[in-house]
């Protein structure tokens, strides 16, 4: 099932696994409720309708995204405002710009919950710092020894204990939990929803074509990785399942899932950055 926050085709990396347990992401509004954007005023019942249709959308949104940052968010408050969002997304939705309501509200819907996140958890240009220089030092390990390079690895190149790299690790996750495919867009790794909705809107057969190969490249650098980084990445992002539903199918801990997450994405985006420098 491809996430939809992704719209990535997931490589076959669980083929090997048996199957995990049954989490439907939400789908798809019904119909009729879907409807109620195409309209020029919303009245209070097709908002309610509207609403009621996007809450299994909502829902898994906060318990996906809230519990990879390192300070408390009411989950409460992040509904409230991603409710607020899915309204305006269906005030200002323009059908004749070709792109689907249900993709422009998921993208407001979100950008609405990290926005929140980012002002309960302001981050320094330091942490951003630490970032770039973590995936310099994976991506130069991975060039030298032609593999994914192991913690204790990437530790020894640090100058620290794995004990410490696995606080770094922590320490960094705020700034990687993003759609795959837009881990590129800037260093400010929450980017508005706006600014996300109007690229999309823009696009063109240029631009489908980078995003396309883009994708490619994403697969083909996923298959490289290490098994377990594999599986985490394909559940996480593309089968749409909680960092607490990951860990307990692999049976290790929560915090331990985030931060292999962290260094799997730390080694997309050095590859990636990479890439798009040659």
């Amino acid at each position: 099932m491809t996430d939809p926050l992704t719209d990535l085709e997931a490589p076959e990396v669980l083929a090997e696994e048996q199957d995990a347990p049954e989490e439907t992401p939400a789908r798809a509004p019904a119909k009729h409720a879907a409807k109620a954007y195409q309209k020029t005023a919303l009245t209070e019942a097709t908002e309610e309708d509207l609403l009621e249709s996007y809450a299994p959308v909502i829902n898994q949104m906060v318990h996906r995204f809230a519990p990879l940052v390192r300070v408390t968010v009411d989950a409460d408050d992040l509904r409230n405002i991603a409710c607020m969002a899915l309204l305006q997304a269906a005030h200002t939705f323009d059908p004749s710009l070709g792109v689907p309501f249900a993709v422009y509200a998921r993208m407001r819907i979100r950008g609405s919950i990290l926005d929140e996140i980012r002002k309960h958890q302001p981050l320094s240009r330091t942490v951003y710092s630490r970032r770039r220089d973590l995936e310099r030092t994976i991506e130069a390990l991975r060039i030298e020894l032609n593999r994914q390079p192991s913690e204790v690895e990437i530790a020894a190149r640090l100058g620290t204990s794995v004990a410490q790299y696995h606080a770094l690790l922590d320490q960094l996750r705020p700034v990687i939990f993003v759609p795959i495919h837009q881990m590129l867009e800037s260093d400010d790794e929450f980017g508005a929803a706006g600014h996300q909705v109007e690229d999309l809107n823009q696009s063109g057969p240029a631009e489908q074509t980078i995003t396309k190969e883009l994708h490619e490249l994403i697969r083909d650098r996923i298959i490289e990785l290490p098994k377990q980084h594999q599986k985490v990445l394909t559940l996480f992002y593309y089968e749409g399942l909680r960092m607490k539903d990951i860990a307990e199918l692999l049976g290790v801990s929560e915090s331990r899932i985030c931060q292999i997450n962290t260094e799997a994405v730390l080694s997309l985006r050095a590859y990636l950055s990479k890439k798009e420098k040659i």
